[in-house]
């Protein structure tokens, strides 16, 4: 969970997020996010591999976050179940990535 803040960080730069963007436009982006990392969660839980969920979740996610699913995925896999299990990922991810603000 220590470097969930760091890993937002990086997906929102990796994904375009600009100065440009309006906070009803972040808000859109951090849910849609946050929905792919919850899927994960989920499926790492289940003891999925990792390709597999990729996979599943390439399947039903829209075209405009498909680049988000390696990165976001490839994070979830990377903690321990027991932190999943512990923590609400996804609404920690979505706070924090709701709350970036890049310069």
């Amino acid at each position: 969970m220590k470097h969930l803040l760091t890993t937002t960080v990086a997906f929102m730069l990796m994904t375009g997020a600009s100065t440009a963007e309006t906070a009803e436009e972040r808000t859109a982006r951090c849910e849609a996010q946050g929905e792919i990392v919850a899927k994960a969660v989920e499926l790492r839980l289940k003891r999925r591999g990792e390709a597999k969920a990729k996979d599943e979740i390439k399947a039903t996610t829209e075209e405009a976050m498909q680049g988000t699913i390696p990165l976001l995925v490839g994070y979830i896999y990377t903690l321990p179940r027991k932190d999943l299990k512990a923590n609400d990922v996804p609404a920690a991810f979505v706070e924090q990535c709701a709350a970036l603000e890049i310069e």
